[in-house]
């Protein structure tokens, strides 16, 4: 890999780091961070579960009105409505994208749009206002 050691860095998507390598593309996309995120334009969240087999969200940083904590807990208790009893392969990616770019992963993937688009389990559970209202700011957390 890349780095030398082939290891991949914990902010970098395994799943989408391993396909950017196999097709011979950059991990350019990757950002550090969630103030790194914020300050950079196209950054988008992604948050992920099951090891990259299944993406939860994906949303531009520029929506995103709550704290990093708060995305945290949410990442949390989304993991825990997928894949009740899963301990891990949970994550939350900081990414450069433009709008219309496929999100590599499960479970058909992730599309980065101009709003926050959310995996259809969540929506098939009338989530997504729920989800909205966290990451604006509006809910500390999602009722389940």
């Amino acid at each position: 890999m890349a780095n030398g050691d082939n290891s991949i860095p914990e902010h970098h998507s395994p799943v989408r780091h391993i396909l950017n390598e196999a097709h011979g593309n950059s991990n350019n996309g990757f950002l550090g961070n969630f103030n790194l995120a914020k300050e950079t334009p196209n950054a988008y969240v992604i948050m992920e579960g099951d090891w990259g087999g299944q993406i939860y969200l994906v949303c531009p940083i520029k929506m995103i009105k709550c704290d990093e904590e708060q995305l945290k807990k949410l990442l949390l208790d989304l993991d825990s409505i997928a894949w009740p009893g899963n301990d891990g392969g949970y994550g939350i990616y900081y990414e450069k994208h433009n709008p219309g770019d496929i999100i590599a992963g499960g479970m058909g993937g992730g599309i980065a749009t101009e709003t926050l688009w959310v995996h259809d389990e969540f929506k098939e559970k009338k989530l997504k206002e729920q989800i909205f209202e966290v990451i604006s700011g509006e809910r500390k957390e999602i009722e389940r």
